[in-house]
């Protein structure tokens, strides 16, 4: 399963190493999961650590060296596409252009704005959702 993981689940999984979402994390990127992220979140990433953590940037830059060795890292599309429309946040609507163009079975995210649309493919599924497939 191609497996493109949200920039909540990275936050969460690296706040709370034990929990679900780190859980989901190890999942996404192990055989035969392929896990995938577009730049768009990866610069997400950056933003919300510079607002929220910005005495960890150093362990940001670190976990990232380590992650995208075995996390392919997609272009994020430009041009929309009629259906993104169905997600409330015009900010996530990049993100879904970017599973959309890497193939994606699944987007796994905390994000309500994507668990609450009627997107069906890829599957957007919760971390809590995704340990039990």
């Amino acid at each position: 399963m191609k497996v493109m993981i949200d920039t909540n689940i990275f936050i969460s999984a690296a706040i709370s190493p034990q929990g679900t979402a780190a859980k989901a994390f190890i999942k996404a990127i192990s055989p035969p999961n392929q896990p995938v992220v577009c730049d768009y979140i990866v610069d997400e990433l950056h933003r919300k650590f510079q607002e929220k953590f910005p005495k960890k940037t150093m362990e940001l830059e670190a976990f990232l060296y380590h992650a995208l060795q075995v996390i392919r890292m997609v272009p994020t599309p430009e041009d929309e596409n009629p259906d993104e429309k169905k997600i409330r946040d015009v900010k996530d609507r990049p993100i879904l252009r970017a599973a959309w163009q890497a193939g994606a079975d699944y987007l796994l995210t905390g994000d309500l704005d994507f668990l609450e649309s009627s997107i069906r493919h890829p599957k957007i599924i919760s971390a809590a959702d995704f340990m039990k497939i």
